[in-house]
């Protein structure tokens, strides 16, 4: 039995947990009902039938939570820029915990019922685009103390939040659904930013974006 718990709710006020059994390279119900509007996209040819199935369930995966990891490293990113103005260790912690709020706005509903597979494959997908892991985020926006505690939670039960994301080796399969996204050669679930702060967050990592490939030009 493994500890149900949503890496992302550790930004938030709440904490949930609950058990559940997870068969190796089997979807679960609540993914599937949540993803079932996608059609068929680009596929691969394997002979290795065990790589096919775990090809397959990583594009399940990243396709369904791909916007949702955008969103949440673009409110990111937003919150780190601002953080670098602030100089004040009272103004920071109170800064913090308006961020914490805002993610807890943008995303705490959908988080709360999100499995533990799609919380890990969206942690990676994070980490991807911020360079930060579930580890850096909690011991930022909910201290040192959370932080300690919660790894300490997860290392009995199989998981660590300080994993990084190794797009060469172990994440090679992640990072190529990512980059079928990214071409435009896969679907994926849209997710639109509900909350102001979160759209304010997409607009600006837009324009970075712009920016960058401008310079890249």
């Amino acid at each position: 039995m493994k500890y149900l718990f949503f890496l992302l709710i550790l930004f938030f006020n709440f904490f949930s947990l609950a058990q559940e059994i997870e068969e190796p390279m089997k979807v679960k119900k609540k993914d599937i009902e949540f993803f079932k509007s996608f059609l068929p996209d680009f596929e691969i040819n394997a002979s290795d039938d065990q790589y096919l199935r775990k090809w397959r369930r990583t594009k399940y995966f990243v396709k369904s939570v791909y916007d949702y990891a955008m969103i949440s490293s673009a409110m990111l990113t937003s919150f780190e820029d601002t953080l670098s103005t602030i100089s004040s260790k009272k103004e920071r912690k109170k800064y913090l915990k308006n961020a914490n709020k805002m993610l807890k706005s943008e995303f705490g509903y959908e988080i709360k019922n999100m499995s533990i597979t799609r919380g890990s494959f969206l942690m990676k997908l994070i980490y991807r685009n911020t360079g930060l892991s579930a580890y850096e985020i909690v011991k930022k926006y909910r201290g040192s103390g959370s932080a300690f505690w919660f790894q300490s939670l997860c290392l009995l039960n199989g998981q660590d939040l300080k994993k990084t994301y190794d797009p060469e080796n172990e994440d090679y399969l992640i990072e190529k659904a990512a980059r079928l996204i990214e071409t435009g050669d896969m679907s994926f679930l849209k997710r639109v930013p509900m909350t102001k702060a979160a759209q304010k967050a997409m607009q600006k990592e837009k324009k970075r974006k712009r920016k960058k490939t401008k310079r890249e030009k």
